[in-house]
């Protein structure tokens, strides 16, 4: 039996799967191919587990390539402010705290 529903992105609005209840407004892996992830300075971010036990780390590069760890969750997608988060059984799940609707209305 598959638990899993499917749910559009809150970005590019393309449908994604995702399990009920467990994580909101998740991020398809195309927007952050696409569009990348950058930091409240601009900066490009990943995110990932410390282990194979899991734990949450981030990593900024610099514009001289350096990577430094980074302090937060937080992130932007496409311009839109976003948070990742470790997955319930590994990895990492980024979700959209923006309401991308308000913005896309003109």
């Amino acid at each position: 039996m598959n638990s899993s529903i499917y749910e559009l992105c809150p970005i590019c609005k393309t449908i994604t799967e995702n399990i009920p209840g467990r994580y909101v407004n998740i991020v398809c892996n195309n927007c952050i191919d696409t569009y990348g992830m950058l930091d409240k300075n601009g900066y490009n971010i990943k995110f990932g587990n410390i282990n194979l036990s899991g734990g949450f780390k981030s990593i900024i590069t610099l514009d001289n390539g350096t990577q430094v760890n980074g302090e937060g969750n937080e992130c932007y997608i496409n311009g839109f402010k976003c948070k990742a988060e470790e997955a319930r059984f590994g990895g990492i799940v980024i979700q959209c705290v923006e309401n991308t609707n308000k913005r896309r209305k003109k």
